[in-house]
């Protein structure tokens, strides 16, 4: 076993002795852990040299895991959804950083060549498929190339880019609507929370992009759906995108205060096939990405299912019956940021706050060292729950094996210090 194997597995060891004391912390711990995750983070999950021209930079490293011959690998996946959730942690940082007085100039600065990083990866797309560059909305969902695996301190790089930019026989690292989804988090919270000119320009920019991308036309036709510029492939079918384009419309709407005409994405059709959604895409029992689309796009541009009077406590009784079907993940409410989002996007005028405990106790547990996941002799050992999967945002990925970001921890421990800190509750 390699040293820095044998340093993990103390790492997670150590974890497992402080999940029995975790009551007796206290929020002034919580922000030393936030201050080392951040850190970490920082120095082994993210390249950010202040120009977002530069190819790689600003797409947070997914996991850092070892090869067969015990070297470090890299690796992203669904690079712009990851970009997203950096998005918005950062607009919270800032937020947070304003409210305490503290200087917040650095995050400012980061959050803009964060949100800049997309239009990077929306002008070289094409060229991964032999065509011109062009800004239209058609991106990459990372651009990271095998030499930059130095400058995060690992021997390999691996991702979509590495695999498959020239190989114009697949569309792997194309858009798709799951990429917009966490993103339009990300936008939303810099419109709302951070006080900057061009922050507000480049929200709108991405909306542009992310909406552009999804919009295709066959003669007079106008269709919800991914097509490659290039190839004139399908990325991503109609039958996948059109029954959420209302919401899709809606998220657009609340991020560029413009009107979506498109493909009559407000019908009452569409209105009520988005409605549907809202009220069954619990039926699925184990978990995947569409329990979290639908939660976030309902999270940002406000609106409900049944059995909720206000988006706050539809997101909270969700994730508490999205819990009971996964008891495994030790989570009392799945998704916990959303709720914390909701309010911060919305406000909340209701009177059924999720205490400040559980955000506690969930604070309480996680890591200093970073959530991970090892085989050792032929068992696997892990943080406990509720961080014993790759990240709050896809809590079913359970068996990646590796270190995490912990960008959930970060983006959950802003919201939660907005929430009930800043103001007392």
């Amino acid at each position: 076993m390699s040293t820095y194997k044998k340093v993990i597995i103390l790492f997670i060891l150590f974890s497992v002795v402080v999940a029995q004391v975790v009551n007796a912390q206290t929020p002034e711990l919580n922000r030393e852990k936030y201050d080392a995750l951040r850190k970490r983070f920082n120095e082994k999950f993210i390249y950010a040299p202040g120009n977002a021209a530069s190819q790689g930079t600003y797409i947070p490293v997914e996991l850092r895991f070892l090869a067969t011959d015990g070297a470090v690998v890299v690796y992203w996946a669904d690079g712009t959804w990851w970009l997203g959730h950096y998005v918005a942690m950062l607009s919270l940082e800032y937020a947070r950083l304003r409210a305490e007085n503290l200087p917040a100039d650095a995050t400012l600065a980061e959050l803009k060549q964060a949100l800049l990083a997309y239009r990077r990866l929306d002008l070289n797309a094409e060229l991964c498929w032999n065509g011109a560059a062009e800004r239209n909305g058609f991106y990459l969902r990372d651009d990271v190339p095998a030499d930059m695996a130095g400058l995060f301190g690992a021997k390999y790089v691996r991702g979509d880019y590495y695999a498959k930019c020239g190989d114009t026989t697949t569309l792997s690292n194309s858009p798709s609507q799951d990429q917009a989804w966490a993103s339009y988090m990300g936008l939303a919270l810099a419109k709302k929370l951070v006080d900057d000119a061009e922050v507000q320009h480049l929200v709108r920019e991405t909306a542009d992009m992310f909406l552009k991308s999804m919009q295709h036309t066959e003669g007079k036709k106008e269709v919800w759906e991914v097509v490659n510029p290039v190839t004139g492939a399908v990325a991503q079918k109609r039958a996948d995108i059109q029954w959420l384009r209302h919401a899709h419309a809606s998220a657009y709407e609340f991020l560029a205060d413009t009107v979506v005409q498109f493909g009559h994405a407000h019908r009452s059709f569409w209105k009520s096939a988005w409605n549907f959604l809202q009220n069954n895409f619990m039926i699925d029992k184990h978990g995947h990405f569409n329990w979290y689309g639908v939660m976030v796009l309902s999270t940002v541009i406000n609106e409900w299912g049944s059995g909720g009077k206000n988006i706050y406590d539809w997101l909270v009784g969700c994730g508490q019956k999205l819990s009971e079907k996964r008891p495994d993940l030790g989570q009392p409410v799945m998704f916990p940021h959303l709720p914390l989002v909701a309010l911060l996007l919305h406000g909340y005028s209701g009177d059924k706050m999720l205490p400040r405990e559980l955000y506690d106790e969930i604070l309480n547990a996680a890591p200093i060292e970073g959530a991970s996941l090892w085989r050792v002799d032929g068992e696997l050992v892990g943080t406990p729950a509720p961080w014993c999967s790759m990240s709050l945002f896809c809590p079913w990925h359970t068996k990646s094996i590796g270190e995490y970001n912990m960008l959930d921890y970060m983006l959950l421990y802003n919201a939660y210090w907005l929430v009930y800190q800043n103001s007392g509750n």
